[in-house]
């Protein structure tokens, strides 16, 4: 069976987390490793099943033996190193955040139609192979809902434990693009876009961000200076109003509640494993009866499958010639609403999208 052979560029933490995917027997393979730091570099190679290690990334976009690259790097280098490899000819799969703007996503679409044979994606896409959102999106799609008009969207997470840190870049939004806002969520709108099909054509976002703060004196969180809390309300084109709420570390519970509501139906759902969730919640309405409750049976998402997610797809849709379930087109919309819920944060003004 034919495996895509994958240059590995970085050895950081999420790079760890993506390591199965290349070592449990399927479409993927690791061939070579680049990072600067020799010393991560040599701890992560034996994990990936990497047999070299290089310095340069370069010299991976340059070796005939790599099919496709990973790019574990801080964002502000996701644009060069993706359009480097494009460039190479190498298919891309790019840790999230994508990018760091709608325009450098327009950059990558217009360098991929010298190149349509390859394959992007972008690692935001974890999550969509879990049979409770392959559900939720089928059950959109056939309309099983009725007419979509409201989705709402909270994900709200506990502290860091006190003394945690994290790389300098991840308190920089010249580097990291902002906080909570490109760290989850592109997961979240992926997520949303995956699951609504054509009715993810967002157009407006009014929205706000706010910074982390300290909690106590001993509890502050390790990135002060990017945001950590976000609120913004979404209109797409048909008239389906999406909320969006992500906020961290702050007094208060976890919180994980989806709700999608139509005319003929509300789902409650989740995009990542949580134990006390029942799994997908249909409610209906029929005839006099009361409110009908079903929880349906499909398979919540896992940690270890979600993480290797996205290297599975783009292997598959390399081999089966198609296009993987995150593409170049559904990052132009997710760096459209980031870059739109910025500047309506900074102007107190409704937003529009550009196409």
């Amino acid at each position: 069976m034919k495996k895509i052979r994958y240059g590995v560029i970085g050895a950081g933490v999420i790079a760890n987390y993506m390591a199965r995917a290349f070592t449990e027997g399927r479409d993927s393979v690791a061939t070579v490793l680049a990072d600067v730091n020799a010393a991560a570099a040599a701890k992560l190679a034996p994990q990936l099943g990497a047999p070299k290690i290089v310095s340069d990334y370069r010299e991976v976009l340059a070796d005939p033996e790599v099919d496709a690259v990973y790019l574990a790097t801080p964002p502000f280098l996701h644009r060069p190193m993706t359009l480097e490899a494009i460039r190479a000819g190498k298919h891309v799969c790019c840790e999230k955040p994508f990018m760091l703007t709608q325009a450098e996503v327009r950059e990558v679409i217009a360098a991929l139609r010298s190149a349509p044979h390859l394959k992007v994606n972008c690692a935001s896409s974890r999550y969509l192979s879990a049979g409770t959102a392959l559900r939720a999106r089928q059950m959109v799609a056939d309309r099983a809902l009725g007419t979509l008009y409201r989705v709402s969207y909270e994900q709200v997470t506990g502290a860091s434990k006190p003394g945690t840190t994290l790389p300098p870049w991840r308190n920089d939004p010249a580097k990291n693009g902002g906080g909570i806002s490109f760290d989850w969520g592109p997961y979240d709108l992926d997520w949303l876009a995956f699951v609504l099909g054509d009715l993810f054509r967002p157009r407006t976002v009014f929205g706000t961000v706010g910074n982390y703060f300290p909690l106590t004196a001993e509890r502050v969180p390790p990135c002060l200076g990017v945001d950590g809390r976000l609120c913004a309300e979404i209109i797409c084109d048909s008239g389906l109003t999406i909320h969006w709420e992500r906020r961290s570390s702050e007094h208060g519970p976890n919180r994980h509640n989806i709700e999608l509501r139509g005319t003929q139906g509300g789902l409650d759902a989740f995009f990542m494993p949580m134990p006390e969730k029942p799994g997908l919640v249909h409610y209906a309405y029929h005839g006099t009866d009361d409110l009908k409750t079903t929880v349906l049976p499909d398979a919540p998402p896992n940690w270890d499958d979600s993480m290797v997610n996205p290297i599975r797809e783009l292997s598959r849709a390399i081999l089966d010639n198609r296009a993987p379930s995150n593409t170049p087109a559904d990052n132009l919309r997710i760096h459209g609403i980031l870059d739109a819920l910025l500047e309506s944060a900074r102007t107190q003004q409704a937003v529009r999208i550009a196409d």
